[in-house]
């Protein structure tokens, strides 16, 4: 299979932007501001629809930043300063640990648009990996980051279990933290093995299709453990991997191929995406192909929504052409 999809928060619908600033200046009330929410909603998902995507998100227009519905919702959590998002001109609010962390509700699906999502196409959810979210995190209760990702791991394994109960078919975590600095030598392979022991509690005893999307980092720094980790498919920057050394290693697993660049406003030739692709998948598949992802290398939210609102009909349009080269 040759499928796409968005990897990430969709940038909100112009009119949106406007009416949330209206709502934050007292001119329309909270009841219009969310009906507003569901009318951008409905937009981005009918993008993505007509992009022949295939697995569709509600957009995440409702999420602040990656971490904030988690970090506003665990018990044993509070809301720090802002902090940059790695090295982009965009900020979240940095998670502070200080006790013992739990789950006293659902936090992603209460914000999930679950109604708005088509009926007859599949869902896809994105959380924060496990790794990113404690990487991110200022610690002030457990022993070390380790202790506090396993403890994470288990919330993601709840959450991840409601949402596939609501009908979700694929959960998408999101690690940049794993690939923005490389590992040391001397602590890649255990760093590594933590990271693979913390996936399998996050996804314990659900058979939903899984996938651990990289971005804002080169991918071949985590091979080759990464090729055994416990998840479907695996999701590759390539504006930042090096491809030469991605060419050493042969894939089994699926793969998530970044190769539209949601963090530059230029539009790509779909020609050269195409021939990427093909380049791409002729490379890691050495011996028998395995299922294959186009996507954005990043969230789209980078972007605005107009410009977004293209680059979602080119990933459509270079995965047909794709998949009829493969066929």
């Amino acid at each position: 299979m040759i499928g796409c999809y968005v990897t990430g928060m969709i940038p909100r619908p112009s009119e949106l932007i406007e009416r949330t600033r209206a709502y934050e200046r007292r001119r329309i009330s909270e009841e219009d501001l969310e009906k507003s929410f569901v009318k951008g909603t409905e937009i981005v998902i009918k993008d993505q629809i007509s992009a022949g995507l295939s697995y569709i998100t509600d957009g995440m227009l409702y999420w602040q930043d990656l971490l904030r519905p988690l970090t506003k919702s665990l018990k044993g959590i509070t809301v720090g300063a802002l902090t940059r998002w790695f090295n982009n001109n965009t900020f979240y609010r940095k998670p502070i640990i200080n006790s013992h962390v739990e789950l006293e509700e659902d936090a992603v699906k209460n914000i999930m648009c679950v109604k708005q999502l088509p009926e007859n196409l599949p869902w896809k959810a994105i959380l924060p990996a496990p790794y990113t979210f404690a990487f991110l995190s200022e610690n002030q209760f457990y022993k070390d980051k380790a202790e506090f990702m396993f403890e994470f791991a288990e919330i993601i394994n709840k959450e991840i279990r409601s949402l596939v109960e609501a009908g979700f078919t694929y959960i998408q975590l999101s690690d940049p933290a794993l690939v923005y600095e490389p590992l040391a030598a001397s602590l890649k392979r255990d760093r590594l093995a933590l990271v693979h022991d913390a996936l399998e509690i996050a996804f314990r005893g659900t058979s939903v299709r899984t996938c651990l999307q990289t971005f804002f980092g080169d991918f071949s720094n985590i091979l080759p453990e990464a090729l055994d980790f416990p998840v479907r498919d695996l999701g590759i920057d390539l504006y930042e991997t090096d491809f030469e050394k991605l060419k050493e290693y042969s894939f089994e697993k699926g793969v998530a191929l970044g190769l539209v660049d949601s963090r530059n406003s230029l539009v790509e030739e779909q020609d050269e995406l195409v021939a990427a692709a093909k380049e791409t998948i002729e490379c890691i598949y050495t011996s028998k192909m395995g299922e294959v992802f186009i996507c954005p290398n990043c969230d789209l939210e980078f972007l605005p929504w107009e410009r977004a609102r293209e680059k979602i009909q080119i990933i459509g349009s270079v995965t047909k052409r794709v998949r009829e080269d493969f066929v």
